[in-house]
């Protein structure tokens, strides 16, 4: 008795299963039929940043439906593993190339999204025609406590040495050298329409958006300046005593003041009196 309904349970298990595997069969054959089979195209493996370049670790292999690729994306005509000799001689197409805008985890690799690093990456696009990038050394002093980042505008003051005072002293001279200049770069984070970058958690291992704004490991900023301007900037940062200060301005503020140079000693000068006072010989 035993041994019969242990055999008709087999057999009602068998034919259960055959009838789950007709359904997934039938509903797979529709999906392709549908969607089409489901081939290999490489994705991010994590956030690609703009300007990044890709190395291995960055992209893996993911299995869509045919009508899922994207136009131009990277894939294969039908599934392929990670392991297989034809994955690893399309990787090393893409191993080294540059992602021209931000990729996104999981987000399927194009053809328009990288390029291969030649002289229209980097940070040489950007700088306008006519202009030049120069770079220059800053700590927390010199550049508003590292709030500055890509795109901001600023004022350039030099303080360089101003010869001595009549009691030996040297005299260091201030002067607001350029006006309403851009910043390209911080350190060797260059600007792009949002000024942010990728990090990393330590703690969970998850990658996490930060903003420019908080960013504070860079010890120079890259500057626009015209030709003769970067020349000054070179002769001014190679004096040993001299020192170049960044002064911050709104985005909006285009406006050029005639300012001329400042001595510390300049705020112990009386201001002129008056014609009409008494002390300055007026009427009595």
């Amino acid at each position: 008795m035993n041994s019969r309904a242990m055999t008709l349970s087999v057999f009602m298990a068998g034919i259960a299963v055959f009838f789950v595997m007709s359904s997934v069969t039938s509903i797979e054959e529709q999906a392709n039929k549908k969607f089409g089979d489901e081939i290999t195209v490489l994705v991010a493996k994590e956030d690609i940043r703009e300007m990044a370049t890709i190395v291995d670790g960055m992209i893996e292999a993911k299995s869509v439906p045919r009508s899922f690729v994207e136009p131009s994306a990277i894939n294969f005509d039908s599934k392929v593993k990670e392991s297989s000799k034809e994955y690893a001689m399309e990787t090393k197409r893409v191993i080294g190339n540059v992602a021209v805008v931000s990729i996104k985890k999981g987000e399927q690799l194009t053809l328009n999204k990288i390029t291969e690093p030649n002289m229209r990456t980097g940070l040489a696009p950007q700088v306008t025609p006519g202009k030049r990038a120069v770079s220059i050394s800053v700590d927390e002093n010199t550049s508003v406590s590292k709030l500055v980042k890509p795109g901001d505008r600023i004022d350039l003051i030099a303080v360089v040495d101003g010869g001595s005072s009549a009691g030996g002293r040297e005299v260091k001279v201030a002067k607001t050298v350029f006006q309403d200049v851009v910043i390209l770069a911080v350190g060797r984070h260059i600007a792009n329409n949002i000024a942010r970058r990728i990090d990393v958690d330590p703690q969970t291992g998850q990658s996490r958006v930060k903003s420019l704004a908080e960013y504070d490991g860079f010890s120079s900023v890259t500057l626009e300046l015209d030709p003769t301007q970067a020349q000054l900037v070179a002769a001014i940062s190679a004096g040993s005593g001299n020192k170049l200060i960044l002064t911050l301005r709104n985005n909006d503020d285009s406006d050029r003041v005639s300012i001329g140079s400042s001595r510390a000693v300049d705020i112990l000068v009386d201001a002129p009196r008056s014609p009409a006072s008494p002390a300055a010989g007026g009427i009595k």
